[in-house]
């Protein structure tokens, strides 16, 4: 293989690779990267069985071929080349030469036969859906699964397709955040599938890429396809659980707060909390909310903010960083909050198709 490549588009194309690749392993092909110039592009590939990403570029193909190349050391020595084109050369002892203007090094390879392929599968479903809205979709709730290894399903985020509309859920528990978004175009009626969280991340870090996502469903694969890139990843086996059961029928009170100044006066009431006094008490009545917090600690701190509400007088108390976390991923102007009591579930939404369900803490 011989191809000449832009050092900017190169160190692009393992920025999406790189964090796949296994630092611990085995195998020590999963130490590497395949590279394979065809046509003319350059396909990057790196894996660790769990999560395969495969990216293209544009480039000049002189000689077609494939290698793979110990993956961090490549990504180190083509940072540090000066910017330029870059020139690959593979002979036959599998050995890469990296040449960019003076700068020139020679790396040992791994014949690419060895490499592990990725196959999403027959007999699977799909969608297709703008990927900025599945990026911002996957924002809104990732926060709310469960940081628990050990909960596998919590630790995943749930993809649920039911006529026509997708909605995808992520809880630990405790508090369940989800947003329905309608998909348009010929799909199955139904299908549930569950995400696992490292997935998650590399969707969401495909900033500098546009168009359409597609994304493709096996019994126990996934796919996701933009332009210029594919992820392949294994699904997290199990039964998620029925989250409608924890979203109330009902609510006898909501209040109407801006989000931008909710989420203001929540970060500077907050500087008092520790660990040990890790709540936020919110106290309503008519037109008003009073944010306040205290610990032995620090102190205390309160300020009102004016509110549409007119309900009964009533404190409720939450843990403000599960308050917080939806509001940094909201656009919403105005956020409608409805609760019935200070001990049973509340929402928030704002968002169209959002909704945000915590329970309030007891103190």
């Amino acid at each position: 293989m011989k191809v000449s490549v832009s050092k900017e588009l190169l160190v692009s194309a393992l920025r999406k690779v790189l964090n796949v690749v296994s630092t611990r392993t085995t195998l020590p092909i999963l130490n590497n990267i395949l590279l394979e110039g065809n046509g003319d592009k350059l396909i990057v590939t790196g894996t660790d069985l769990e999560v395969t990403i495969r990216t293209e570029i544009p480039v000049t193909v002189m000689e077609p071929g494939s290698i793979t190349v110990l993956a961090r050391k490549f990504g180190q020595i083509i940072n540090m080349l000066p910017d330029g084109e870059v020139t690959l050369a593979t002979d036959a002892n599998q050995q890469t030469s990296i040449s960019c203007k003076k700068s020139f090094f020679k790396i040992i390879g791994i014949d690419s036969g060895e490499f592990p392929r990725e196959n999403i599968g027959e007999g699977g479903w799909s969608f297709t859906v703008p990927l900025v809205e599945f990026r911002k979709v996957l924002g809104k709730v990732a926060y709310s699964a469960s940081p628990d290894e050990t909960r596998r399903v919590l630790n995943g985020i749930l993809l649920s397709l039911r006529n026509g509309v997708l909605t995808t859920v992520a809880t630990d528990g405790r508090r369940l955040a989800l947003v329905e978004k309608a998909i348009t175009g010929e799909m199955p009626s139904e299908g549930d599938v569950i995400l696992p969280p490292k997935v998650v991340v590399e969707i969401q870090k495909l900033t500098d890429e546009e168009g359409n996502l597609t994304v493709l469903l096996s019994d126990r694969r996934v796919a996701f396809k933009t332009q210029n890139t594919l992820i392949t990843s294994k699904l997290v086996d199990g039964n998620y659980p029925n989250y409608r059961q924890v979203i109330p029928p009902s609510f006898s009170c909501s209040v109407v707060i801006p989000r931008e100044e909710f989420m203001t006066v929540l970060n500077r009431v907050s500087l008092v909390v520790s660990e040990t006094s890790a709540s936020v008490r919110a106290k309503l009545e008519k037109a008003q909310i009073t944010i306040c917090a205290n610990s032995t600690e620090f102190g205390e701190s309160n300020e009102p903010m004016d509110v549409s509400y007119e309900g009964k007088t009533i404190q409720i108390a939450f843990n403000p960083a599960f308050l917080m976390d939806p509001l940094k991923h909201l656009e919403c102007d105005q956020l409608v909050i409805q609760f019935n009591d200070e001990y049973s579930p509340i929402s928030i939404s704002g968002d169209e198709g959002f909704l945000y369900i915590i329970m309030p803490m007891r103190v």
